[in-house]
């Protein structure tokens, strides 16, 4: 795809971990997966100044992770009959040689069964950040 097919605002660009996630989540059910698909490129268009109904999103950052700018988007669509699905995202500033927009990283998926993260889910989500920090934007975003 050519830069000038893309659209919104931002590249969305799942990791390997958020890939196998969405998949087993899925059930190997290509139209769960599509369905699930769908919701993930809504970040594309990220509300930056847009209310929420102008967005069609329900997301915001993870509390304490705000300074990492990493979010959850929360999907109120059944995805293979689970309910209550998360996808956890990085919203990267910087643009990377040969894109036209910056990019989120889509760094899990799942079906949260408790109300808040627990401690290893966070520092997961805190060490993925760093990973692609790292290796994408030589330490610096």
């Amino acid at each position: 795809m050519s830069p000038s097919e893309w659209v919104g605002s931002y590249v969305v660009f799942p990791t390997a971990t958020a890939r196998h996630q969405a998949w087993s989540l899925c059930s190997n059910k290509a139209k769960e997966l599509w369905k699930l698909r769908s919701h993930a490129f809504k970040l594309a268009y990220w509300p930056d100044g847009l209310s929420e109904s102008q967005t069609d999103m329900d997301w915001d950052w993870i509390s304490g992770y705000e300074k990492l700018r990493i979010g959850e988007l929360r999907i109120d669509e059944p995805i293979n009959g689970k309910d209550n699905i998360f996808i956890i995202f990085f919203k990267a500033n910087t643009i990377l040689d040969g894109e036209p927009f910056p990019r989120i990283w889509l760094l899990s998926v799942f079906a949260k069964k408790r109300q808040d993260f627990g401690h290893g889910q966070l520092a997961a989500f805190k060490g993925m950040r760093t990973v692609i920090v790292d290796r994408e934007y030589e330490g610096t975003v």
